[in-house]
């Protein structure tokens, strides 16, 4: 969690967003369940946006944790 870059949290919220569209994709197939397309794109991406915040806060707050006990 140390080496944790705002590319890597970019990078893991793309996957997550073809996650969660793929997800609706197979609910259409698999259940016959049809969502709105706008209303789910719309939903994932405040999902997504939620999801990299706290990682970036979570993750940045821990490395300066650790750095910190390091220097002590």
């Amino acid at each position: 969690m140390r080496d944790a870059s705002p590319g890597g949290i970019l990078l893991g919220s793309g996957v997550l967003f073809v996650v969660l569209w793929e997800i609706r994709s197979a609910l259409g197939l698999l259940a016959g369940v049809d969502t709105n397309g706008a209303a789910y794109f719309i939903g994932t991406v405040i999902v997504v946006a939620f999801v990299a915040f706290g990682l970036s806060v979570g993750l940045f707050q821990v490395s300066a944790m650790v750095f910190n006990e390091r220097r002590s």
